[in-house]
């Protein structure tokens, strides 16, 4: 807020000419330190008029007042001064800027001189010239030569904002271009404890100004051991968090890695087989550079000579083209980038090898082979100055470990094994250890190699980030390594499994995906425990990436120390390391949790971080005494951090509701069939229905896992009673995890029992077989098998289970038992079908009729409108 007017104490004489540059010299303090500053800008060497603006920002010591009056009358023609209340060095500041920019409409630039401080005859000759020289640049910013307590600093190289935020790279002594003020940009008065230059020029070019530093600028700092810039040290991290909050879009991870990709490259990836080296954060990036070899070598040893000035990306990447283009093509190469950068932390070696295997699936291990076999690498990353240790090692013998036979240097190592048509091409995956020796041996055949043992600069790096860029947003988001993923145009949306492969939970989740992916949005599947995921076509057809979390640190349930009615809060979920799950998870517009337990915990932080959150839910769990449990409970206990609940029927949103959450909030995705049927299949089902004798032996399927959840007390007794006095024709498909409950198995259902049935293909043949579906299960969400069922035209004999009467009415499209006498009405519905081959037809007609257009397609619409609703 601009202060009252003020009386001008000193007026200037008559002008001699006019000025181009304004010095203000804000004071309160120093008032013996000010003649030196005052001095050192009358004796400036300038081919222009420069205009001294004295403002005295209330100081109480009378000698402030005397000295300022004192010059003003001494050189009226080139100072003016000007008196305020006390306002604090912005509003001096700005009191100063505005009255030069109203008084003198040829002020070109405005230069900042603090009181205590001094400039060299010919420093603002040197800066205007920059600002002549250089169009672009909005400010001239010098390096920092101190004295008092002496110190020389080298703050040259190009302007970074993403070093910006972890430093302040423009001290205030700038020399600033009238066009910054009048873009509204001004010095902060909130800031009264300090930074408020940093502040300034982070504001500045988030206005789209940039800055330039010059070498001979003569700026001279004066240094004490207590001032206000120590004081601002000593408040830092106060001061840090209200520029975080101010600059909340820079600061976020999103602003954070845009910055990074524009203005320092995390990745340098060397294709040994092409004379290529892409510079990027995202390799996916429209603005990815690449460049010629002999290019990256030339800006590489340029950072070696102690300088902070230059920069070149941290990491080195050492890899071929096929190898880059199969990753990319299999959905692998950003999750890749970031799991061997992790690993980074533990070993100066992190690879990637990759094996072909036919079947359709991820399977991954990892760990150091140091001393145990050689490499087999696809790919390579170098941790941040492993490549100097290499340069400066008496040998290339060194290096030459990584291709020993057995590796001799720490190495740790992904082994990925992934469908034989994702992999590169024979023979391109499997010499890059050699690839990265031959290269070090190259570079240290390098003449520059020389310039390594020179120091080569009189002033100290000053700006020692330049070598650490990839670790600024890591420090300033306080999360995990940043993954290594742009924000685009659209929408990217990430779904997080702990997957089970064919349960139906999982299934509901793919074909959501992919419904969401066809209407244009892109989706991202990340595994958060195990070390295996099915991948094929079906599951490619679903996602344009998979992650592996791959922290053995993670667990998704676990006993938790505290309970929410009943339901386990995992200890993950509130006191665990969540700094790489977050990271991994922060670059995405909509995050949803699809029963990912102690992920939950993350939730909160991505939605202050401008994520969205949505939980998918699907059913509830039982405790030993029957007491509803589980992942709904578990969501409720959570509910503040999400935008939106995704229940997978009515039924669960209307118990959502009743259960505390927002009617807004509740966005039904309502489960539909899990695969599409194969091509000719629809007439067969037709055929095979219509051509049914009425005396034909029933045929009854059940298909899931054999476990009490499902009902495998009650199928094993309805099975043998219904084989020993009904004509019927059983077929049971499933993991038999009733063992591991407690359960066995009785012969005849061994007999009987084939493995599950994980293609659509074999789903959909087992159903055009069946008559009846059997599941007889004691709790369920909305059963995807019913729906696949019931297209097929298989009558659903079930249990009325979480929301199965939302699609299965009795007597009209399929039976629906009790809970409480489920055993003799199975046995009554098997005999009515059994005689009644009429209501067979007729019941199994009306299934397919009702699922007639129930697709995910439709499911998701509800979702897409909301989304749409969304600010960006």
């Amino acid at each position: 807020m601009m202060n009252a007017p003020v009386p001008l104490l000193i007026r200037p004489a008559p002008a001699l000419g006019a000025p181009r540059i304004a010095v203000v010299i804000p004071v309160h303090g120093h008032c013996v330190l000010l003649s030196e500053a005052i001095e050192s800008v009358l004796s400036q060497r300038a081919g222009f008029g420069i205009r001294i603006l004295l403002v005295n920002d209330g100081c109480p010591q009378v000698e402030t007042d005397r000295t300022c009056r004192d010059h003003a009358r001494a050189a009226p023609e080139r100072i003016t001064y000007l008196r305020k209340p006390h306002g604090g060095l912005s509003d001096a500041r700005n009191h100063g800027i505005r009255y030069a920019l109203a008084a003198w409409p040829s002020v070109e630039a405005v230069y900042m001189l603090d009181a205590d401080n001094r400039l060299r005859p010919d420093a603002l000759a040197h800066a205007m010239a920059a600002l002549d020289t250089h169009p672009d640049a909005a400010w001239i910013h010098p390096n920092i030569d101190m004295f008092g307590m002496s110190w020389a600093g080298d703050y040259g190289g190009e302007y970074s904002r993403l070093i910006h935020t972890v430093m302040n790279t423009c001290e205030a002594g700038s020399l600033i271009r009238r066009c910054v003020f009048e873009a509204g940009i001004f010095f902060d008065t909130a800031f009264r404890a300090g930074f408020e230059d940093w502040d300034f020029f982070l504001s500045a070019a988030g206005a789209g100004f940039r800055g330039r530093n010059i070498e001979s600028f003569g700026f001279l700092y004066r240094k004490r051991a207590e001032s206000m810039l120590a004081r601002s040290d000593r408040e830092g991290e106060a001061i840090r968090r209200e520029l975080r909050r101010k600059h909340a879009a820079l600061f976020s991870p999103r602003g954070l890695a845009a910055a990074e990709q524009a203005e320092a490259p995390r990745y340098a990836i060397l294709l040994t087989d092409r004379d290529e080296v892409l510079l990027s954060v995202d390799p996916d990036a429209s603005d990815a550079r690449r460049i010629r070899h002999a290019d990256y070598e030339a800006m590489w040893w340029r950072t070696q000579t102690g300088s902070s000035r230059h920069h070149a990306p941290p990491i080195t990447v050492v890899t071929t083209g096929p190898v880059l283009a199969a990753l990319r093509g299999a959905g692998l190469l950003h999750s890749t980038l970031w799991w061997l950068e992790r690993r980074l932390e533990d070993a100066p070696f992190a690879a990637l090898e990759m094996e072909p295997q036919t079947a359709d699936r991820l399977d991954w291990s990892e760990g150091n082979i140091d001393g145990q076999r050689p490499s087999r690498a696809a790919l390579v990353m170098l941790r941040p100055g492993v490549m100097t240790e290499a340069m400066r090692a008496p040998s290339i013998n060194w290096i030459g470990g990584i291709a020993a036979e057995p590796c001799a240097l720490p190495l740790h190592t992904v082994c990925l094994r992934l469908p034989y048509e994702l992999c590169p091409p024979g023979g391109a995956f499997d010499s890059t250890v050699h690839d990265l020796v031959a290269l070090a041996a190259r570079y240290r055949a390098s003449p520059y190699r020389a310039a390594m043992e020179h120091e080569w600069e009189w002033r100290q790096p000053g700006i020692p980030w330049r070598a650490r860029t990839h670790a600024i947003a890591q420090i300033s988001t306080g999360l995990g390594t940043p993954y290594p993923r742009l924000a685009r145009e659209g929408r990217d949306i990430g779904f997080i499994l702990s997957l089970n492969d064919t349960a139906g939970i999982e299934r509901a989740a793919r074909n959501a995906a992919r419904a969401l992916r066809q209407a244009g949005q892109r989706t991202h599947l990340f595994v958060i425990d195990g070390q295996s995921c099915p991948y094929g076509a079906e599951w490619r057809a679903a996602f344009d990436s998979v992650t592996f979390l791959a922290d053995p640190a993670f667990a998704p349930w676990d006993d938790g120390s505290s309970r929410f009615f009943g339901t386990d809060i995992t200890e993950w979920s509130r006191h665990g390391d969540q700094r790489q799950a977050t990271a991994m998870l922060a670059w995405l517009d909509l995050v949803v949790n699809v029963h990912g337990g102690a992920i939950a915990g993350v939730m909160g932080r991505l939605k202050a971080i401008g994520v969205r959150t949505a939980l998918s839910l699907h059913h509830s769990d039982r405790s030993p005494f029957q007491r509803m449990i589980g992942n709904t409970y578990l969501g409720l206990a959570f509910e503040d951090a999400y935008d939106l609940i995704l229940p997978c029927s009515q039924r669960l949103a209307d118990w959502c509701h009743g259960m505390g959450v927002p009617e807004a909030k509740i966005v039904p995705v309502p489960n539909a069939p899990g695969f599409a049927l194969p091509p000719g299949a629809e007439a067969r089902i037709a055929a095979r229905r219509a051509a049914r004798a009425p005396t034909a032996p029933l045929r009854v399927l059940f298909l899931g896992p054999l476990e009490r959840r499902k009902g495998i007390d009650r199928l094993i007794p309805v099975l043998e009673a219904s084989r020993a006095c009904l004509p019927v024709e059983w077929r049971i498909a499933g993991q038999p995890a009733a063992m591991a409950e407690g359960v066995d198995l009785p012969p005849a259902l061994r007999t009987l029992l084939e493995p599950p049935l994980g293609t659509p293909e074999a789903l959909a043949g087992a159903l055009e077989w069946a008559d009846v579906l059997f599941l007889p299960s004691h709790h369920e969400g909305l059963s995807l098998t019913v729906l696949e069922a019931m297209r097929s035209g298989v009558v659903p004999l079930v249990t009325d289970a979480g929301a199965v009467t939302e699609v299965v009415r009795e007597g009209q499209n399929g039976i629906v038992l009790s809970q409480s006498h489920t055993l003799p009405e199975a046995m009554s519905a098997l005999a009515e079908l059994c005689r009644d081959g009429g209501l067979v037809r007729r019941l199994s007609a009306q299934a397919r009729a009702d699922m007639a257009g129930r697709d995910w397609d439709g499911a998701v619409r509800p979702l897409l409108r909301r989304l749409s609703e969304f600010r960006p």
